[in-house]
């Protein structure tokens, strides 16, 4: 017996082998196409857009998102920026607002002038803008003219903090009382106006009392 040869197929004498099914080949196209569903598609990429974009945004560095919110800023129009406006005024509310950056400078200075002096040199040192405002002239000329401290020179076009430079230079030169001597002075003070208008009054009577004898005396003769 031969195990070597080909292989054969065993059938029997008296039976013909039958074909078998024709194979037709045929292509289905699917119904949905990006023309025909031009609306989902889009959608579906933004999507998929959006989602690898913050995968990326999440993987960048402070400065690298900084950076892209600014390019986005950009190019937004003003109904995009106050929408992202009322987004942040939502999620980061405002506590606290300087109303000198916010208000004409009018305005912040009219606010200033109802400070006392020590208050705009506390104020002036919040910052570089607010320094600028609480050294304007129009705030202490008018506290040095009330006072008769007058600047013995006309401040140059560019000098700035000129009035009340020379504030402080004429409050330092004053003689400072301690609170007994302050007192005394004010009760000294005091004595010394009483004794003034008592004076007037006596002042008055005799000048009334010549008055009326000169009157009487003109009638006699």
């Amino acid at each position: 017996m031969d195990l070597t040869g080909a292989p054969h197929s065993v059938s029997s004498p008296d039976r013909e082998p039958q074909p078998g099914p024709k194979l037709v080949r045929e292509t289905r196209f699917s119904s949905w196409t990006p023309q025909g569903n031009k609306q989902s598609n889009l959608q579906v990429l933004f999507e998929e857009r959006v989602k690898l974009l913050l995968h990326w945004f999440d993987l960048w560095t402070d400065s690298q998102r900084k950076r892209l919110l600014q390019a986005l800023l950009g190019r937004c129009t003003k109904a995009q920026l106050k929408h992202c406006r009322n987004l942040l005024n939502d999620t980061v509310p405002v506590t606290r607002l300087d109303f000198t950056a916010v208000l004409p400078r009018c305005l912040s200075l009219y606010i200033m002038s109802f400070l006392s002096p020590r208050e705009l040199c506390g104020a002036a040192q919040v910052s570089w803008h607010w320094r600028v405002l609480a050294e304007q002239d129009c705030l202490w000329a008018g506290r040095c003219i009330k006072r008769g401290w007058f600047l013995p020179y006309a401040p140059r076009d560019k000098e700035f903090g000129a009035w009340r430079n020379h504030y402080v230079s004429c409050i330092s030169t004053l003689d400072r009382l301690s609170p007994q001597e302050a007192i005394a002075t004010t009760l000294l003070y005091e004595s010394f106006c009483f004794l003034v208008l008592s004076n007037i009054k006596l002042l008055v009577k005799l000048s009334f009392v010549l008055t009326c004898k000169r009157v009487t005396s003109h009638q006699l003769f």
